[in-house]
């Protein structure tokens, strides 16, 4: 029996395409399922690099190269991508590595079109994947130093029973962290529970976080909590400083002791769960606003992340452009091959006080109202303009304060000290008096910040005169 050609009489009739290249990332392989999918034939493809096929491809886009870049597989991988053809397409694959005597010698992907099987009505499997997945390290998007040191330190914590504290402004991308070290993690086939503490009225996440006993109160039922709910798996606790103080209490007995006690209950038990907890301010102005316990808060933090705004990490921004564009091309089924050279420059230099979420909604709006293939600057959302008129207003408002006939009656240190506290006030109104926000705004660690308030007279009140 020729095992050869039954192989390939397999390959050929599979509704699934075959794509194999060599370590180098060259194509050595692939069967006729995949001339639809790709837009290929034997002569243009076969011995040519995937870049030179794929094009709009990078070593971090494509899942073939970056396969062989980090000799990790990836399994149930949805992606969109544009074929020798320029025609858009998703798939649905997994990526395997080849190894001879420990050596990576190549990379085969096998994958289908999620596309056609919509259409043909087979792909609810597939459509459950897309919409319920969790999050894993190939939705970290970026390749600087930064994003690195992210991934590997997810990898090393991911398998600890340690809790988790994860710090980051509104936007950051903290619940990918927490995901992400779920899906790393030997739990990733146990329940993964997600809880915003700021959602629960307090009179109820009593009951609510730890369950309750038959009897307990009028019409209490015998119920699980969400600790007991995530058993063997992770509880993800958001704004955890929005949690009542008692509560955090009773929430440090169970990370310390691992039981719990139902409410109305007598006897406790023990229950196998890891808790991430989340919060988007300063975990230190937490506790000085009272907000988190701080011996909670050193419980939590035996493994924290800190995440940095998107405006003092911008390496990686035209990367999670160009993803969020292919994400949103596929959504809403637009054919946007990219960005104007001034959006791009825009993209850049603008702050970006709602982080990644922000540049994620700007996106899809742009990809929304855009008519052209290439999106402009006038395609961004409307607020973008009213900013940039209030940045000219407040660049005037400088511009007055040196002009100031007034000011030629104080001397230098007087003049610079007017100056300095009329921009430590309009920082202050501009992020509601946050000291985390505004030190970062200004360039000043937090107690530099309170020194100089406190020299220049500047008091932490609702007028800020």
């Amino acid at each position: 029996m020729d095992y050869k050609n039954i192989l390939k009489l397999i390959s050929e009739n599979l509704y699934c395409g075959i794509f194999i290249v060599d370590n180098e990332g060259r194509v050595i392989f692939y069967n006729q399922s995949i001339n639809d999918l790709a837009g290929l034939n034997v002569e243009n493809a076969v011995g040519k690099h995937m870049l030179e096929i794929f094009p709009k491809l990078t070593e971090e886009t494509s899942t073939i190269l970056r396969t062989l870049k980090t000799g990790e597989g990836l399994k149930n991988y949805v992606q969109n991508y544009y074929n020798y053809q320029d025609k858009r397409v998703t798939i649905l694959s997994s990526t395997v590595p080849i190894y001879e005597d420990g050596h990576l010698v190549g990379v085969v992907e096998i994958f289908s079109d999620v596309d056609k099987y919509n259409n043909m009505n087979q792909t609810k499997s597939s459509k459950g994947f897309m919409e319920n997945t969790v999050y894993t390290l190939n939705d970290i998007i970026g390749n600087s130093k930064e994003k690195k040191e992210l991934k590997e330190k997810i990898k090393k914590t991911a398998n600890s029973n340690s809790p988790v504290l994860v710090y980051g402004e509104t936007g950051t991308g903290k619940e990918l962290v927490v995901q992400c070290l779920h899906s790393e993690s030997t739990r990733r086939n146990k329940p993964f529970i997600a809880q915003n503490c700021a959602a629960i009225p307090s009179t109820l996440f009593e009951s609510i976080l730890f369950g309750t006993a038959l009897g307990s109160f009028t019409g209490a039922k015998d119920s699980k909590g969400l600790i007991e709910s995530a058993e063997g798996g992770t509880l993800f606790l958001d704004e955890i400083n929005s949690m009542d103080i008692t509560l955090q209490a009773k929430l440090l007995r169970f990370l310390q002791e691992g039981h719990i006690r139902r409410l109305g209950e007598n006897k406790s038990h023990e229950v196998d769960v890891r808790v991430i907890a989340a919060l988007n301010e300063d975990p230190y102005e937490a506790i000085e606003a009272g907000t988190l316990r701080k011996d909670l808060f050193y419980r939590l933090s035996v493994i924290n992340f800190s995440l940095p705004p998107l405006r003092e990490n911008k390496k990686d921004i035209i990367e999670i452009s160009n993803y969020f564009l292919e994400f949103f091309n596929s959504k809403l089924n637009k054919n946007i091959k990219g960005f104007s050279d001034e959006v791009l420059e825009f993209f850049k230099s603008y702050d970006w006080p709602g982080n990644v979420r922000e540049l994620k909604h700007s996106i899809e709006y742009a990809v929304n109202i855009t008519e052209s293939n290439t999106i402009s600057k006038s395609d961004l959302p409307d607020y973008f303009k009213l900013k940039n008129k209030k940045t000219n207003a407040d660049v005037k408002m400088t511009d007055d304060l040196l002009t100031d006939d007034s000011s030629s009656l104080l001397t230098l240190s007087e003049q610079v000290g007017q100056f300095e506290r009329k921009v430590i006030i309009n920082a202050l109104k501009q992020y509601d008096c946050n000291i985390s926000k505004t030190s970062k705004k200004l360039g000043l660690p937090r107690q530099t910040l309170y020194y100089k308030m406190d020299k220049l007279n500047i008091k932490m009140d609702k007028t800020l005169d």
